[in-house]
């Protein structure tokens, strides 16, 4: 058996609900060797086979570009990102607009490790584990806490209809202590959209 059906196996084996968008694996290699994704990874093999990776109808693990699909590389183009993700490697997006990137040289400490962009905080937090474990914690992990103070009670029918780079722009922010998700409007916009104005609030707000 190869690495990618080991991979597979352990995908349909999850706990929690997935749904693989499909990929081509030259397409996809091909953007590996770009953004020098070894090929010895689960990072490169699910870039290499997928089109990313959606669990829990929520978190959106990146794979490769294709019809309405941005793709890895477009998250960490420094053309689209040029400050806002400077040092890290953007490898998952959620639905209301958070991170997850590889540290490579942002922060001192958790190097390669994963780090979290909370759109409740506007700030990076390690989550102390790596690419592959943060993979095995998506499928298997308990989500529903770590996503406790962001989710509302119909989330799941409302996210039946938010495609792979698009997110929920909550109003009041989720940052805001005025945001009551309950009552709270949620138009969906682009992801890129919504890492501009986190981006942006955050330099207001921290800087």
């Amino acid at each position: 058996m190869d690495r990618w059906s080991n991979v597979l196996d352990e995908i349909h084996k999850a706990k929690n609900s997935t749904t693989i968008n499909e990929g081509s694996v030259s397409c996809g290699s091909e953007e590996c060797h770009i953004l020098n994704i070894p090929e010895a990874s689960l990072l490169f093999e699910i870039v290499s086979n997928t089109g990313g990776i959606v669990i829990d109808k929520w978190i959106r693990i990146l794979g490769q570009h294709g019809d309405n699909l941005k793709g890895i590389k477009h998250y960490n183009s420094n053309e689209v990102y040029p400050e806002k993700t400077r040092g890290l490697f953007i490898v998952a997006t959620d639905v209301v607009g958070g991170l997850f990137a590889i540290n490579i040289s942002r922060f001192d400490e958790g190097n390669n490790d994963i780090w979290y962009f909370a759109p409740d905080t506007l700030e990076w937090e390690p989550l102390e584990m790596q690419y592959n474990d943060f993979v095995s914690w998506a499928l298997n992990g308990n989500v529903d806490d770590f996503y406790q103070s962001m989710r509302w009670e119909n989330w799941r029918q409302e996210c039946q209809s938010i495609s792979f780079d698009d997110a929920f722009l909550i109003y009041p922010f989720l940052w805001a202590k005025e945001c009551n998700l309950e009552t709270a409007s949620k138009k969906i916009v682009p992801m890129d959209e919504i890492i501009s104005l986190n981006y942006d609030y955050m330099v207001k707000l921290y800087r």
